[in-house]
């Protein structure tokens, strides 16, 4: 008990010669507290329950006692996809939202209805912050419009195109085969409605918003039909659910499996078809092979039917070969060392059609006899990022090239180190969640290559398709 009495007086006296220390005058900084949100909910007009387009309410009390309020911003998704945005400006130590919006019909939204997830993030001048999500409780559930019975794509000149449904449950609407595609502008919106000359704005639009595209308002621009490399169009389509267009040109190349050379490396047999131009969704027919879904490369084809394909790669100059004993038709570039292009190589990995046991693997910075997948050439999507379909063993090395010419490395940053790391600054190696698979190699270009090539610098991810 003594002890305790003890410790408490030296305590105490400690205080008291502490305090004696303190300057008075002293002015203490602000410290970043954190605002409090309160009564946040959405509403409309007593309804649970609304439709993709109709008109809610978002409110929320918003206060913090130590630091005034600077902004609260709202952030509105489906599922991962972020659908809207919105920030608001505020004063004071109390202030609130009062936002009367229509609930947005966006891609990906789902049958059955959907809580959306409602963010809200509210700052203090003094750096403090604070978020929290709208509960289920105080939400509404959005239902998808009814899907039309047809579409429309119009123009601003008000030529416009019939699309119907490519089937009774089908959510891809494809222009009537045989119908005039000429007269169509390139660009257009895609409309539920048509009225005069334009687009019905009392029905759901489609046009463009932010570089996607989006359910447009009256003045929002039209949908650009991307480059067609001069050719024109032979059929349109658009998909209701991913919000995305889709065109075959009227273009067509042959790959006959009965002209095509003969060539032989080291005992491997190919027959080839080199050189040939090919503009991104033109339509290659193949005549003399068996099923395109066993030999065809599916980050650059999209198969339209039994004998053709879509191509979906880039404009430039492209060969074929054929792997005869393994049923491959391998689209490589048609030049090594052309700019605007990656290959990519490296060990224990294979064609995308391959698997743990294949033999046909990438053969880092050399050919081993199959040399026509030592290195597979990647493809450019409209965004301008390089993406490539590769089967990854156990520890495997992916390395990318600018250009084959062995010294234009590629400098890179991992977006998905679980998956995968880099080493190096200049080897794809696996990440710690790594399993084998076919995987999505994507790279996003930040720094382009000089005039040899040298110099590139990108961002990749990869991401896992199936085992």
């Amino acid at each position: 008990m003594k002890r305790i009495k003890y410790i408490l007086a030296v305590s105490v006296l400690c205080l008291a010669a502490c305090q004696e220390k303190v300057d008075k005058n002293v002015e203490w900084p602000e410290w970043a507290s954190r605002p409090l949100i309160q009564d946040a909910q959405v509403s409309a007009e007593g309804k649970t329950e609304i439709t993709a387009g109709e008109t809610v309410r978002l409110q929320a009390k918003i206060s913090d006692s130590f630091n005034e309020l600077k902004s609260c911003s709202v952030e509105i998704k489906y599922g991962k996809n972020s659908i809207m945005t919105k920030d608001f400006n505020l004063s004071g130590n109390e202030d609130s939202i009062d936002w009367s919006f229509e609930m947005p019909f966006a891609a990906n939204l789902e049958d059955g209805g959907i809580y959306p997830e409602i963010s809200l993030t509210a700052n203090n001048v003094a750096g403090g912050f604070y978020t929290t999500r709208i509960s289920k409780d105080k939400n509404v559930s959005v239902l998808r419009p009814e899907d039309p019975a047809k579409l429309y794509a119009i123009d601003s000149q008000g030529h416009s195109v019939e699309l119907l449904r490519e089937a009774a449950n089908s959510r891809n609407y494809t222009s009537v085969p045989g119908g005039n595609l000429s007269e169509l502008g390139s660009s257009f919106w895609i409309a539920e409605k048509i009225i005069g000359s334009g687009p019905d704005y009392n029905g759901n639009v489609w046009g463009l918003k932010n570089g996607k595209i989006q359910i447009v308002e009256n003045g929002d621009a039209a949908i650009n039909i991307g480059d067609t490399g001069g050719y024109g169009i032979s059929k349109l389509s658009f998909d209701i659910y991913a919000f995305t267009l889709g065109k075959l040109l009227d273009l067509c190349i042959e790959v006959n499996k009965a002209d095509m050379d003969t060539q032989s490396q080291n005992g491997v047999n190919y027959l080839a078809k080199e050189n040939v131009q090919l503009v991104r969704d033109c339509q290659v027919k193949f005549t003399g092979f068996g099923a395109l879904k066993d030999m065809l490369q599916s980050d650059r084809y999209e198969i339209l039917d039994e004998t053709s394909a879509k191509f979906t790669g880039h404009n430039t100059n492209w060969s074929f070969y054929y792997d005869v004993e393994d049923n491959w038709m391998i689209t490589n570039y048609a030049s090594f060392h052309a700019p605007d292009q990656v290959w990519v190589t490296g060990k224990n990995a294979c064609f995308p059609l391959g698997n743990d046991n294949s033999t046909n693997d990438l053969n880092y910075l050399a050919g081993d006899g199959k040399a026509r997948v030592a290195t597979l050439s990647a493809v450019k999507d409209e965004s301008g990022d390089f993406n490539i379909l590769v089967y990854l063993k156990e520890d495997f090395v992916i390395q990318p090239f600018r250009r084959v010419k062995w010294s234009t490395t590629i400098d890179m940053t991992s977006r998905t180190e679980d998956i995968a790391v880099i080493t190096d600054g200049i080897f794809i190696v696996p990440g710690s969640d790594f399993t084998p698979g076919i995987h999505w190699i994507r790279l996003h270009i930040t720094k382009d290559e000089n005039s040899g090539g040298d110099g590139t610098k990108a961002e990749v991810w990869i991401e896992k398709v199936s085992n």
